[in-house]
């Protein structure tokens, strides 16, 4: 649960969106980019991580 620190003060807007057809499309558009852009990231995470592990099995030292 988040508790703000003493002395802070925490504030909060919820907006109801209620957009034409158009700007539906486009909100669409939007989400879908940036759930692969998000996707490809973390497949790029995955793949550096499994090779750096096949790369320390095989004992190759690593950069730093």
């Amino acid at each position: 649960m988040f508790r703000p620190r003493s002395g802070f003060v925490v504030q909060a807007y919820r907006f109801a969106l209620d957009p034409n057809g158009v700007q539906e499309r486009a909100l669409r558009s939007h989400c879908g980019a940036a759930r692969a852009a998000y996707n490809w990231a973390v497949g790029w995470v995955c793949a550096s991580w499994l090779q750096r592990s096949a790369e320390e099995s095989y004992g190759v030292a690593g950069a730093g």
